[in-house]
C-alpha cells in the first residue's frame, strides 16, 4: 500500500520554475521558457510537491532532530540565497534516516538528502556540492522539459525514477525494480536527455557552490567518495548513482569547470557540519559502545571537538551522565561560543541536577540567538517537565512573535503547554497552526472544529474560530 501510493503520486511530478539569470548564461546552460512553461504551472508543481511532502512525512523515517534539520535548511538556503531572483525560503530541505548515500529533488523545491550521504562526506564543500546539485535539477526544471521535449512517454519514465528514488528509501530491491522497469520502457534519447540534465545540474551546481563562498572542487572530491565506495563495493549497487550516473566525462567536467571558478580561500569545512556529522553518526550507530571506544581513541574523525562532542551524546544517551562533565569542560574550553556546544552543555548540566546553570545557559542563548529554535525547544522542554507552563508560554509567545521563519515544532510545543494550563481550545488551534505550516490542511480544520467544541457557543472566540475553519476550508490550494 505504501509503495502504491508513493508510485501514484510520482505520476503527476513536475519541477519548479526559475528565471535565467545572467551569472548562468556563460555556462552555455538553455533559457527557461518555452515550450516547458507550458507543461505545467509552477503553481501546481508546487501543489504536487506538498502532495510528495505529505506521503514522505507518512511513510519515510525523516531525521526530527531540531539542530541537524535547522543546519541542513540554512545550507541549502545560503546556496540558493546565490539566485537573487528565488526566494530561498520557497526551498525545503530535509533528512532521511538512512544509511545509504542518496538525495533526491523533489517538484516544488524540496530537496531530500539521505544522513548516509552527510555521515559520507569529508566536509561541508563536499555536503554542499550535492545539494546545489540538487538544487540545480529544480532550478532548471528538469523533469518538466523532459516531459516537454519527448511527450508522455518520457514524463512517465521521469516519473519512474522519481518513484524509485523514494521506493529505495524503503526498499532498495523494489526501488531497483521500478527503476529498471521505468529505463526498460525509455528510449535511448530521453536517456541521453538525463545524462545532460546530469551535466547541467554539475554546471550550475558549481556556480552555486562558488557564488556561496564554497570551494567549488568539493564537488570533484565528492564524486571521487563515490568512485572510492564503487571500487570497495563493487558487488553492490548505490541507488545514487542508478539516477546520478557517475562516468569519466562527468568526473573530467566538473573537473574543468571547478577550475575555473577556483577558489583557493572558499569555504572546505566548518565546525557545524563536524557537529551535525557527529550527532548523525551517533544516531546511526547501532554499537553505542564500540563507536564511543572508536572516538576516544581517536580512531573517527580527526576534529578533537566533534570527538568530544560524540563522546558526550553517547554518554548521555547511555544514561552515564557523570562521564560527560568533564567531556563538556573540555569541550567549551576549545569551543566556547558555538550554540550547538551551549546547548550540549545545558544539557549535561540538567543530567547532572543543576538546573540552575541549564537555566542560566539556555537563558544567555535565547537572548543571544532568538530564533534559535534549538535552545527554545530544550529549554521549553525544561520548563515544561518543571511545570513551569506561565514562563514556558512566555517564551514560545516570543519565538513566534519575532521569529522571521517559524519552525513548526514550536505550534506543538505549545500545544502542549496550552493543555497543561487546561486551555484545550487553544491547544487544538496551536495544533491546527502546527498542521498548516505541514501543507496539512484537513488535519488543520480538524483541529479548528476540535476547537471549536471547546468554545461557548455564540461567543467571540466561537465566532473567530469559525471564520479560520471557513477560510480553511475555501482556501485555494496555491496559497496555501
Amino acid at each position: 500500500m505504501k509503495k502504491h501510493l508513493l508510485t501514484s503520486l510520482v505520476v503527476s511530478a513536475v519541477c519548479l520554475s526559475a528565471p535565467q539569470s545572467h551569472a548562468y548564461q556563460k555556462l552555455n546552460l538553455p533559457q527557461m521558457g518555452e515550450p516547458a512553461d507550458q507543461v505545467m504551472s509552477p503553481r501546481d508543481e508546487k501543489n504536487i510537491g506538498r502532495g510528495y511532502m505529505r506521503k514522505i512525512r507518512q511513510y519515510l523515517d525523516l531525521v526530527t532532530d531540531t539542530e541537524v534539520n535547522t543546519y541542513i535548511q540554512q545550507l541549502g538556503e545560503r546556496l540558493v540565497s546565490t539566485r537573487p531572483e528565488i526566494d530561498a525560503s520557497d526551498f525545503t530541505f530535509f533528512v532521511v534516516k538512512n544509511s545509504e548515500i542518496n538525495a533526491f529533488a523533489l517538484p516544488g523545491g524540496y530537496i531530500g538528502i539521505n544522513s548516509g550521504l552527510i555521515t559520507s562526506a569529508n566536509n561541508e564543500a563536499e555536503l554542499a556540492s550535492v545539494i546545489a546539485h540538487e538544487t540545480a535539477h529544480i532550478l532548471q526544471r528538469h523533469i518538466a522539459r523532459l516531459y516537454a521535449s519527448q511527450g508522455n512517454s518520457s514524463y512517465k519514465t521521469a516519473a519512474t525514477i522519481l518513484a524509485a528514488i523514494l521506493l529505495s528509501q524503503q526498499s532498495p530491491e523494489a526501488g531497483q525494480a521500478a527503476l529498471l522497469t521505468g529505463l526498460a520502457a525509455s528510449q535511448q534519447s530521453v536517456i541521453n536527455f538525463t545524462r545532460t540534465h546530469e551535466y547541467e545540474a554539475d554546471r550550475i551546481g558549481i556556480q552555486l557552490l562558488s557564488d556561496a563562498g564554497y570551494n567549488p572542487q568539493g564537488m570533484v572530491d565528492f564524486f571521487e567518495v563515490l568512485r572510492r565506495w564503487v571500487s570497495l563495493n563493487s558487488n553492490e549497487q548505490m541507488e545514487f548513482l542508478r539516477t546520478h550516473p557517475l562516468t569519466n566525462n562527468r568526473i573530467s567536467e566538473a573537473r574543468n569547470n571547478s577550475s575555473r571558478l577556483a577558489n583557493p580561500v572558499g569555504i572546505q569545512n566548518t565546525t557545524n557540519f563536524q557537529l551535525h556529522q557527529m550527532k548523525l553518526r551517533v544516531m546511526q550507530s547501532d554499537n553505542p559502545a564500540s563507536l564511543l571506544k572508536a572516538l576516544s581513541d581517536g580512531h573517527i574523525s580527526n576534529s578533537e571537538v566533534a570527538r568530544l562532542y560524540g563522546e558526550i551524546l553517547i554518554q548521555l544517551n547511555t544514561g552515564n551522565t557523570k562521564a560527560s562533565q568533564p567531556l563538556i569542560e573540555r569541550l567549551i574550553s576549545l569551543q566556547p561560543d558555538n550554540a550547538s556546544i551551549q546547548i550540549l552543555n545545558a544539557r549535561v548540566a540538567l543530567a547532572n541536577g543543576d538546573t540552575a546553570k541549564a537555566e542560566s545557559i539556555y537563558g544567555s542563548l535565547i537572548d543571544i540567538y532568538p530564533e534559535n529554535y534549538a535552545a527554545i525547544e530544550k529549554y521549553t522542554e525544561m520548563l515544561i517537565h518543571q511545570r513551569r507552563t506561565n514562563r514556558a508560554e512566555r517564551v514560545i509567545q516570543t519565538y513566534i512573535r519575532n521569529a522571521s521563519n517559524v519552525y513548526p515544532d514550536v505550534y506543538k510545543k505549545y500545544a502542549n503547554v496550552l493543555k497543561q494550563k487546561g486551555r484545550i481550545g487553544a491547544s487544538h488551534e496551536a495544533m491546527a497552526d502546527y498542521f498548516l505550516l505541514l501543507d496539512e490542511r484537513q488535519e488543520a480544520i480538524s483541529q479548528l472544529k476540535k476547537a471549536l467544541k471547546s468554545s461557548t457557543e455564540g461567543s467571540n472566540e466561537a465566532s473567530r474560530i469559525e471564520a479560520r475553519i471557513t477560510r480553511s476550508i475555501n482556501i485555494r490550494p496555491e496559497n496555501f
